[in-house]
């Protein structure tokens, strides 16, 4: 049977950090999305809507807060130090999307629902 190199393998991540931190934003990103799929569309008194009023908060608030973390997340990707346990790709995208998640955690009662 014929050997297999696997030194340039063995060197190489099964996901890249940056791949982690993505998923992490794009997991919100969904979260929000079906929280707002479950809204009414029916208004009160010539207001807007719960549905609107999400929308309105997704790109007045939501949206420019997560481009802010994510540049955060990959200023984190770049400064972490790839010694000991946090040399594993996923826990280094997770530490890098900890501003999100905690971003996420002090305005959940601020999201209109």
């Amino acid at each position: 049977m014929q050997q297999v190199d696997v030194v340039d393998t063995d060197e190489r991540d099964p996901v890249p950090a940056h791949a982690v931190l993505a998923g992490w934003h794009s997991l919100v990103i969904a979260v929000y999305i079906v929280l707002l799929s479950r809204q009414s569309h029916e208004r009160v008194h010539y207001d807007d809507s719960p549905w609107e009023k999400m929308w309105i908060f997704a790109f007045a608030t939501g949206g420019p807060l997560l481009f802010a973390t994510l540049f955060a997340g990959l200023i984190l990707l770049w400064t972490l130090p790839r010694k000991g346990w946090i040399n594993w790709p996923a826990i280094r995208g997770t530490v890098a999307a900890a501003p999100m998640l905690l971003l996420v955690a002090a305005i959940i009662d601020a999201v209109p629902h």
